[in-house]
């Protein structure tokens, strides 16, 4: 059984939305998906103080015998032109931790392009189901604060640079699934049609995500125009 992340847009603060707000539209809500992992430009938009803790109460008829009606979940939100802002200035430190595998910039670009065309003032990432798959339990939430936090340099300061930047790149393949180690691909990779490797397609997915129900810039030639 697959488990997916999902990169929404809302009209007010929400934790996951698709089964808490009545009404929520995946068609326009759900600006993409991944399976098995958070991509990387995702959590490039969230911080620290972007982590909201909420209590959600379940639906009877899919619990198990031995599950709470009631469950505690963690994840990212934020106002979106905060997450875009902060996409932006995270980019200097993505660009430093994976130079060896090139800038990313026009990815960066249309990550951007997707949200501001979502609908909705929020933007939230459902990560339950990764959460639940994370091999060592307990140790999720404190990885991906972690990631987040040296996003801005803010982790880890009494460790020399390198040490630090080894750790906060290790964080960001561990929750992205990043294949490192390569030259990132093209942004317009599948756009423009280039033939490609596996390992390619593989990271521009873990980079950006792909398509739920509204076509992405990255995937579809006419989202670019």
């Amino acid at each position: 059984m697959a488990n997916y992340a999902y990169l929404c847009a809302t009209e007010v603060a929400s934790l996951y939305p698709s089964s808490q707000l009545k009404g929520f539209d995946p068609q326009g809500g759900v600006v993409a998906h991944d399976v098995s992992g958070v991509p990387l430009l995702w959590l490039a938009m969230f911080r620290p103080a972007d982590l909201v803790t909420g209590v959600f109460t379940l639906d009877e008829d899919d619990l198990d015998d031995d599950e709470e009606a009631e469950v505690e979940a963690t994840a990212p939100l934020a106002a979106k032109e905060r997450a875009l802002a902060q996409l932006d200035a995270a980019l200097p430190v993505l660009n430093a931790l994976f130079a060896a595998e090139g800038p990313l910039d026009a990815h960066a670009a249309l990550l951007r392009q997707a949200v501001e065309k979502a609908p909705g003032a929020f933007v939230t990432i459902e990560l339950d189901e990764i959460e639940g798959i994370w091999e060592e339990e307990g140790t999720f939430q404190p990885t991906l604060r972690a990631a987040l936090a040296g996003l801005d340099g803010s982790l880890d300061g009494g460790l020399d640079d390198g040490t630090r930047a080894a750790a906060d790149r290790a964080r960001l393949i561990e929750l992205s699934r990043l294949r490192p180690g390569r030259p990132f691909p093209s942004a317009r990779l599948i756009v423009d049609g280039t033939e490609a490797g596996d390992d390619d397609y593989w990271n521009l997915v873990r980079l950006l995500g792909t398509s739920f129900a509204a076509e992405v810039p990255w995937e579809t030639p006419a989202a670019t125009a």
